[in-house]
């Protein structure tokens, strides 16, 4: 019986925990991010819009039916010997074709508009999978952060509790004083907030990983830790990554793509002050009659070219195709301000690249230098050479110089990663 139970207990932890890599935890986000399943649906409207741009240049067939109840009954029409009877009540009926011939460049405008909208949706799906890509890398590495210095408070945590021990039994055979003790003790106390910080820290970190990826927050979460490479600006042309930036990235494509939309809006805006020609064929008894009596046996065909046009209007349709002018005009603007956006925001990602990557090495260098200080500063208070303050001030160096290091490792790798987007 306490066999089944163990495994039962076994069973249900299992069920009730996940094991991620970066990798895992970026296809979860792609697969089941919200914001992504919207971008998807608005690109899905983006292509039954253009589907319907295309579908205005195309002949209609149209019904029109009319039922209709009069005051009062016709007169009365009186044809050789026979008199028509009264009819206060009647219908009409009609089918037709009707194909636009000339629209003042409307639907071409349309059919422009609704690929530049399309092309719209799709950068913007593609920029929010590489902003949820570059956001779960950076919620990622930020645990992978705080499990790497809580381990280092720990062990520090470990060795601090095993000096004060033995500096208790030193204090009892009067070794040492009361002070030396109470600094250790406080240095103790110090590091206790310091790992009930990282352990919050690292609570809200899952939490908010697990709410982007869509898992239940009473799972157990555990991430695989990744290797970051010695040198990733090894491979790094920066005036070729800027050209690239510069021309094909999203955010210039989609400048690009806005420009677009605005010349269609404006050959839109300028159809409306052009006629409109379209050739008609309909069958049916929509002619002018004296009586309410229609049938399809007097139906008739009738076809034709049909011209409309707004002659005056009040100067609304010339607003309205200077508005679009303008609009069109502010879009090849924001499409220069771009541009220079683009030069300042990858330049700005490389040198902070840079910098960190400097930064990661000089920790390096501190970590080793702390590492081989505490190491002679221990032997050197095990033989009473040096004061209990000096030792804890070594001790704290250390620690905090192994925190540094990790931190600036895992700053170094977010950085290059939101370099390599900033030229998606």
């Amino acid at each position: 019986m306490k066999k089944l139970l163990g495994l039962l207990v076994i069973i249900s932890t299992a069920a009730f925990s996940r094991e991620l890599t970066l990798e895992s935890a970026i296809d979860l986000a792609l697969e089941n991010g919200k914001t992504i399943k919207t971008s998807e649906l608005s690109k899905e409207n983006a292509e039954l819009n253009v589907k319907r741009a295309f579908k205005t240049a195309l002949p209609k067939v149209t019904y029109n039916g009319k039922y209709e109840k009069a005051e009062h009954t016709t007169r009365n029409m009186i044809i050789g010997d026979l008199e028509e009877a009264k009819f206060k009540s009647g219908y009409t009926q009609t089918i037709g074709i009707y194909q636009p011939l000339f629209k003042g460049g409307a639907i071409t405008g349309g059919i422009i508009g609704a690929k530049a909208s399309k092309n719209i949706a799709d950068i913007f799906l593609l920029s929010e999978k590489r902003d949820v890509r570059l956001d779960i890398i950076s919620v990622y590495s930020s645990i992978i952060n705080y499990e790497k210095d809580l381990t280092v408070l720990e062990s520090s945590m470990k060795e601090l509790q095993a000096r004060y021990n033995k500096q208790a039994e030193q204090l009892n055979l009067r070794l040492l004083t009361k002070a030396d003790l109470l600094k250790t003790e406080y240095s103790i106390l110090d590091l206790e907030a310091q790992i009930t910080g990282t352990k919050t820290n690292l609570e809200i970190a899952k939490k908010d990983l697990k709410l982007k990826l869509m898992i239940p927050t009473n799972e157990t979460l555990t991430l695989k830790e990744f290797q970051v490479p010695e040198n990733l600006t090894a491979g790094i042309d920066f005036d070729r990554d800027l050209n690239q930036a510069l021309t094909n990235s999203l955010s210039s494509r989609l400048a690009s793509n806005k420009v677009d939309y605005a010349e269609a809006e404006r050959m839109v805006a300028r159809s409306s002050l052009l006629p409109e020609v379209e050739a008609f064929g309909t069958y049916g008894t929509a002619g002018e009659k004296r009586d309410f009596e229609d049938g399809f046996d007097n139906a008739e065909w009738r076809g034709g070219i049909a011209v409309k046009w707004d002659v005056f209007k009040f100067g609304s349709d010339l607003d309205q195709y200077n508005v679009a002018k303008n609009s069109e005009k502010i879009e090849n603007i924001n499409k220069d301000l771009t541009s220079d956006d683009i030069k300042l925001s990858v330049t700005r990602d490389y040198k902070e690249l840079i910098r960190l990557q400097q930064l990661r090495d000089s920790r390096s260098k501190a970590l080793e230098a702390a590492r081989e200080n505490l190491a002679i500063d221990t032997e050197r208070y095990n033989t009473g050479l040096i004061s209990t303050v000096d030792f804890l001030l070594s001790e704290s160096q250390y620690r905090q110089a192994a925190v540094d290091y990790n931190s600036a490792v895992l700053n170094y790798f977010v950085a290059f990663e939101k370099y390599r987007s900033a030229l998606i």
